[in-house]
């Protein structure tokens, strides 16, 4: 089996850091790679510095994203996936960077365990400068199949994964009609047909700063049941023709769960609770009416 590995990594106006993920791919103590730049239209000068990438190692490649390949960071990936050549395909944000023997440590695990479909590992956030704050991340509980822990929360970060090429084969591309927990939907395919493995060490560091899309992302009540409640509808139309029953009803238990986490954590007093109980109604009625079943018969 060829153990040829494809990084893409998707890149908008990161010139501030971008070197510094180039540069943890280029040291990596695996060599059997090529990285796959896609920008999606910078005005700064990251292109720049991604050729200077490409001019003294011939394994960067920098494209422009097609225009028949959507805008953002989904679409991006989904044009490198057509330009890639590995067997395997890794990921890596344009601010943040991998540990040397990341992919050493991921290839010998598919190695001796050909059975799985993805590997990942622990992480550990960095501040802007990029130094490491000891805030590490477990990832324990992303090990064999896990397609109802995934239903809840999102236990990996995007740049964490090394996965066979086959698996987009199987469960799709990245759905580009997701801006935020955009990753999320595309895992949760992959759980419900692949074993996962999980290295219990830090192999990425994810870089916290001003610019972080996720700090822009709004923290409501009903804004997080509301993006919750897309990502079920987006699993449920690709598992139209795949699922069971015993399957549509972990989505529709999940999809309760997760109200309930909301409105606990979220909605303290009667009225707040009110008016997510009012806003979820007006969203989706036939969302509702799941609630209200698994409200009377969760006792």
């Amino acid at each position: 089996m060829s153990y040829f590995v494809s990084i893409i990594i998707p890149t908008y106006n990161r010139s501030a850091y971008i070197a510094d993920a180039l540069t943890s791919i280029r040291d990596q103590t695996y060599k059997n790679w090529e990285c796959i730049v896609v920008d999606d239209g910078s005005s700064d000068n990251t292109g720049e510095i991604v050729k200077r990438f490409v001019d003294k190692d011939a394994r960067f490649k920098y494209y422009k994203r097609r225009d028949d390949f959507p805008k953002g960071a989904n679409g991006s990936r989904n044009f490198g996936l057509s330009k890639s050549i590995g067997s395997f395909i890794a990921f890596c944000d344009d601010d943040d960077y991998w540990l040397f023997d990341k992919l050493d440590k991921q290839i010998t695990i598919f190695k001796n365990h050909p059975e799985v479909g993805l590997v990942t590992s622990n992480i550990e956030f960095v501040n802007a400068n990029g130094v490491r704050t000891g805030r590490v991340i477990i990832q324990k509980h992303n090990h064999g199949y896990v397609f109802q822990e995934f239903l809840l929360k999102n236990r990996i970060s995007m740049i964490t994964p090394l996965v066979k090429k086959e698996v987009f084969e199987k469960v799709g591309l990245f759905n580009t009609d997701f801006h935020y927990n955009e990753d999320w939907e595309f895992w949760r395919r992959v759980a419900y047909y692949y074993q996962f493995y999980s290295i219990q060490e830090v192999l990425a560091c994810v870089r916290k700063h001003d610019e972080n899309s996720s700090l822009t992302f709004s923290q409501s009540p009903f804004e997080q049941y509301k993006i919750y409640s897309r990502l079920n509808k987006a699993l449920l139309t690709w598992g139209q023709t795949v699922f069971s029953k015993k399957d549509k009803h972990l989505i529709a238990i999940s999809t309760w769960k997760r109200y309930k986490q909301i409105q606990k954590n979220h909605c303290p007093g009667i009225l707040p609770k009110l008016k997510l109980f009012t806003q979820s109604i007006m969203y989706d009625k036939k969302q509702f009416l799941y609630l209200v079943y698994y409200t009377i018969f969760s006792f």
